[in-house]
């Protein structure tokens, strides 16, 4: 990597790394969104006598099975949320890495 190829990244990554934190409060948005609708349709399971085990165990088996399109989709968001954390962080490493390489440049010149 040339010096000036160093210093466009540099000058890019600030707006890469802010669009990256947009989609890491977008996937915890939607998180927050799947979590609310299992919550939902499990409150639903209850008060529409749909759970009808003896004890607590029966009860949370049961409403797994009634929430089977609920909880993939609250593993997609998880997932999701997960691989923007990821990427958000990856883009602050190089980020840092980048200015420590400036840096050293900037005094060895």
């Amino acid at each position: 990597m040339t010096k000036k190829e160093l210093v466009e990244r540099l000058l890019l990554l600030p707006d890469e790394i802010a669009t990256a934190q947009e989609a890491v409060l977008a996937a915890h948005e939607k998180l927050l969104e799947a979590k609310d609708l299992l919550q939902e349709k499990e409150d639903s399971l209850l008060l529409h006598n749909k759970l009808d085990g003896k004890n607590a165990e029966t009860r949370a088996a049961q409403a797994r099975q009634f929430t089977g399109h609920e909880r993939e989709l609250l593993s997609g968001c998880e997932l999701q949320l997960k691989n923007a954390v990821s990427r958000l962080e990856r883009l602050q490493i190089q980020f840092k890495a980048y200015r420590a390489v400036a840096g050293l440049i900037q005094v060895s010149t």
